[in-house]
């Protein structure tokens, strides 16, 4: 399967179906996720945070889904010439947060909050929807991918909106006749 047909499959498990004109993914099922993108936007749009959440949604989120490294090797499977391929991509889920609560303490609980509906969602399907043949598992041949990993920056407060981000990256692995 293409690079390609793998980072949408990601976004699409994440994020719903795709929107060909605003290039993003608009129907996140996970509670808190406005849009998911598979680039960076060229603009910021504010509003993409809160997409289809109640007006007094008090934080939302913008997902990235980034495959900045893959590694791929043989699996012998009865013999030296005969096999398959093991294709382990790195994925990293950059979480751009907006917040409008009135304390940068309850921005840090919904990014919490987040998280764990990030890991709670991929714990239903390792496949991701069929894009992968599993993902978050452990992968213990040296090219990345040791479960699930978050990692939390510090949010900001300015101008009454607090912002945050975190990744979550883990290892989707897929075969492939060779």
């Amino acid at each position: 399967m293409p690079i390609a047909a793998v980072l949408d499959g990601i976004c699409r498990y994440f994020g719903g179906e795709y929107d060909a004109i605003s290039r993003t993914y608009r129907t996140s099922p996970i509670t808190g996720v406005g849009v998911v993108r598979r680039a960076w936007p060229t603009d910021d749009p504010k509003e993409d945070y809160f997409l289809g959440m109640p007006a007094d949604a008090r934080t939302g989120c913008q997902i990235v889904v980034h495959i900045p490294r893959q590694h791929e090797f043989r699996r012998a499977v009865g013999g030296e010439h005969s096999g398959v391929k093991q294709i382990v991509y790195e994925v990293i889920l950059h979480c751009y947060l907006r917040s409008r609560t009135a304390y940068a303490e309850d921005a840090q609980d919904d990014a919490h909050a987040l998280r764990d509906e990030l890991v709670e969602y991929m714990r239903r399907e390792r496949t991701l929807g069929g894009c992968v043949f599993q993902a978050g598992e452990h992968v213990t041949d040296g090219s990345g991918g040791d479960g699930i990993d978050f990692e939390y920056q510090q949010p900001a407060t300015k101008a009454g909106v607090t912002k945050g981000y975190m990744t979550m990256r883990f290892a989707a692995v897929e075969f492939v006749e060779a």
